[in-house]
């Protein structure tokens, strides 16, 4: 079996972020961003494309990360396909430890970015090198091949309650969901794993991360926590069989709520126990 087609190849870490990370004082998921992409000697790309503003959050995250010690974050400037056709993969790329995906609204980061030589080769970056991308809300559902583009907050499970479109593919059976708790999004991302219930669901707080690794480890990190919806062993699913605007009935689903420092194995789908180090004081 060729294990591209099934499951993540990840050559250093993703960095997936619920939104609305703290810019300003803590700022932890930033820090981990750059402690992850090599500390001060970080070389970062931020890619603002899926603003409504592109230019106001390459400034604002610009800023943010020249005060974490990046001298010189470098910027994807563009607001069209022909911009993005433009940029030179090769020279943006070159060197770069760190890519940021900015938030806003994901289809359009990859309506712009979806085919493009870019895109090939960052795809190709995160699965061969030690390279960490990370991105926030739109930039986090983006990462998946199968999105979230659109969808109510509904009191239950109803079929037409979200859209799927096909995202950029870093993360091949994992769908994101963001701005999680915050927006009451449960019932989507349960609707989201229905239809195709070999889907892993991750529902991910504001201002709180999820890290994944290349052995199949997600490391909770931040203020909130993630939410996990586990179809694999659904026994009885009526999403077929109802109408557009009906709920319906699924048993079966497995429901696991981590906060930050818990684990979760997402290709064998079962949590792991906590880390000796969280759970015992150091005796020297």
């Amino acid at each position: 079996m060729n294990e591209s087609h099934d499951r993540e190849i990840i050559g250093g870490k993703l960095l997936v972020i619920g939104g609305a990370e703290d810019k300003y004082n803590e700022r932890r998921i930033l820090k981990k961003f750059l402690k992850l992409s090599g500390g001060e000697k970080a070389e970062v790309l931020i890619v603002p494309v899926a603003s409504d503003f592109p230019e106001f959050a390459a400034d604002v995250y610009t800023q943010a990360f020249r005060n974490l010690g990046v001298a010189n974050p470098r910027v994807l400037r563009a607001t069209s396909r022909q911009d993005v056709f433009q940029a030179d993969p090769d020279e943006l790329l070159d060197g770069v430890t760190g890519v940021f995906m900015t938030g806003g609204d994901q289809m359009r980061l990859v309506s712009l970015l979806g085919g493009t030589k870019f895109a090939e080769k960052l795809r190709h970056m995160v699965r061969e090198s030690p390279i960490v991308l990370a991105g926030t809300s739109a930039g986090a559902a983006g990462m998946s091949t199968s999105m979230i583009v659109r969808g109510e907050s509904t009191s239950h499970p109803q079929k037409d309650s979200v859209r799927l479109s096909p995202g950029l593919g870093f993360l091949k059976n994992i769908i994101i969901d963001q701005h999680f708790t915050e927006r009451g999004r449960i019932s989507r991302l349960i609707t989201a794993v229905s239809y195709n219930p070999y889907n892993l669901g991750v529902g991910i707080d504001e201002n709180t991360a999820i890290i994944l690794d290349g052995q199949g480890v997600l490391e909770v990190y931040g203020q909130g926590a993630a939410t996990i919806v586990d179809g694999s062993q659904i026994s009885y699913n009526e999403i077929a069989e109802v109408g557009d605007h009906e709920s319906f009935s699924v048993c079966g689903v497995q429901l696991h709520v981590l906060r930050d420092g818990l684990f979760y194995q997402y290709r064998d789908r079962h949590p792991l126990q906590p880390r000796q180090e969280f759970l015992l004081p150091d005796i020297g």
